[in-house]
């Protein structure tokens, strides 16, 4: 009875196992084209040399910024939008030089009216998710007499059509950014068609990451 048991049990387990690994939760990674079209599929993360791909069941998509739209990754939860940021150089001047324009992925931190992204930079642009970028890094440690890969967070900002803005970062500067005033006037003006929202920021001393980001949410979540 026990040896039919056992027979009956394992084919179930191997059955649950495999229902586990197809599970449609893996399968809500998505991308977004251009022509806004969205694929389906899982996303995969070479640890070897870096970069990002989204695997269908006939074929694979690397994840270029400058090539679709958006992707959203279903293990972290997070939207990623492909953005062009700010630079040192004003736009006009840029395209008079012919200089192309190079799109990056942006997390999105808050969705809504208004929209908060976030952007990590490094010292040497090596993020060290990979094995390649980890030596590289190294070299360059090594090479510089010792000056770490220090990580740096920027945040930008847009409502409806405006164009992309840097709001917050903790770096001695960024690209496109304004001063520490005109950047608070920039949150004060999107804010200011809530009432409710605008009297809390107008008391709020603060402008971390952490008192946008929850003046950003309350104002997307807000009716009024």
């Amino acid at each position: 009875m026990m040896h039919i048991k056992s027979l009956i049990v394992f084919p179930l387990l191997i059955l649950g196992i495999s229902a586990r690994a197809d599970s449609p939760v893996k399968e809500k990674s998505y991308l977004v084209t251009k022509a806004n079209d969205t694929i389906y599929g899982r996303i995969k993360v070479n640890y070897l040399i870096g970069g990002v791909k989204l695997i269908t069941a006939d074929t694979s998509y690397k994840l270029d910024p400058n090539t679709y739209t958006a992707y959203y990754n279903a293990k972290n939860k997070m939207l990623y939008r492909s953005k062009v940021l700010p630079g040192f150089m004003p736009k006009d001047l840029a395209k008079k030089m012919s200089i192309p324009e190079k799109a990056s992925w942006l997390k999105c931190i808050e969705d809504g009216k208004i929209k908060l992204y976030e952007h990590k930079s490094y010292t040497f642009g090596k993020q060290m998710d990979n094995v390649l970028d980890v030596t590289s890094a190294i070299s360059s440690i090594v090479v510089t007499g010792g000056i770490p890969n220090a990580e740096y967070t920027s945040w930008y900002i847009e409502k409806d059509s405006s164009e992309l803005a840097s709001i917050k970062y903790n770096n001695v500067v960024s690209a496109g950014s304004k001063t520490r005033k005109e950047r608070k006037a920039l949150l004060k003006d999107m804010l200011a068609d809530n009432d409710k929202v605008s009297q809390n920021y107008d008391q709020t001393k603060s402008f971390t990451f952490k008192a946008i980001e929850k003046l950003v949410h309350d104002y997307n979540n807000s009716k009024s």
